[in-house]
């Protein structure tokens, strides 16, 4: 965060740019706008929370769900001084964009779609709240395996215990250890890939200040992700004339 140069979330949204945006798949892509539950099917092409991720990750804005919280509150008040209205656009996942209000899209340009397929994506859940979280880690401390197992043993094997006050207690037991446990452990879950024929081409609208550093980050680093952390992509950005 001390690095990081948020100085254009200061300044009044001005989209009024025109910019060429060419995104070359370096990989299949897997295009989720909402949380889907079992399945989780990939539109045609990217949404604008979707490029709002990509210009947030070229930029180097790896900023947590705390810190995006603390800021959209400063953002919400500085944009009511502006006599400007602030949306939260956290709706469907935990990612809360910032840069939204700084761009539009108005044409794009989808390319041939030669491949649709399913495939099984590691789906992660955070639970951090009962032991129950450990039955589905893949990872666990190796010297704690042992002392876990005979914690929950004597619990088990208590007779004065009453089966829900075991399960309040293994909880507790489990909070107080949580260090030797992932705080993350993933499932198999159902997911659509596409593979493209070509480029996508999108038409936007621009606020020059985010142009202008998006330029300047991409002349090192051109390349994201888009949809997925697998579906790598070759970015350029450019001005045109209408």
């Amino acid at each position: 965060m001390k690095n990081l140069d948020l100085s254009i979330l200061a300044k009044i949204p001005e989209p009024n740019l025109d910019v060429l945006l060419e995104i070359e798949p370096l990989a299949p892509l897997s295009m989720v706008s909402e949380l889907p539950g079992s399945y989780y099917k990939t539109l045609k092409s990217p949404d604008k929370k979707m490029l709002c991720g990509l210009f947030e990750n070229i930029l180097g804005w790896h900023i947590d769900l705390v810190d995006r919280k603390a800021i959209t509150q400063e953002l919400v008040a500085f944009r009511k001084k502006q006599k400007l209205e602030y949306k939260n656009e956290i709706k469907g996942s935990t990612y809360n964009p910032l840069l939204m209000d700084y761009f539009d899209i108005y044409l794009p340009v989808i390319p041939p779609q030669l491949n649709h397929y399913d495939d099984l994506w590691s789906r992660a859940f955070r639970r951090t709240d009962s032991y129950r979280h450990t039955f589905g880690t893949r990872y666990i401390n190796t010297s704690f395996i042992e002392r876990w197992n005979q914690i929950k043993e004597r619990v088990d094997s208590d007779i004065k215990r009453k089966s829900t006050e075991k399960e309040g207690l293994k909880d507790r037991l489990f909070k107080r250890y949580m260090g030797n446990f992932p705080m993350y452990y993933s499932t198999p879950t159902k997911r659509e890939f596409i593979q493209f024929g070509g480029n996508f081409q999108l038409k936007l609208s621009m606020d020059s200040c985010l142009f202008e550093q998006l330029e300047t980050h991409l002349q090192s680093k051109n390349i994201g992700y888009l949809g997925s952390s697998e579906g790598w992509v070759d970015i350029t950005i450019k001005e045109f004339a209408l």
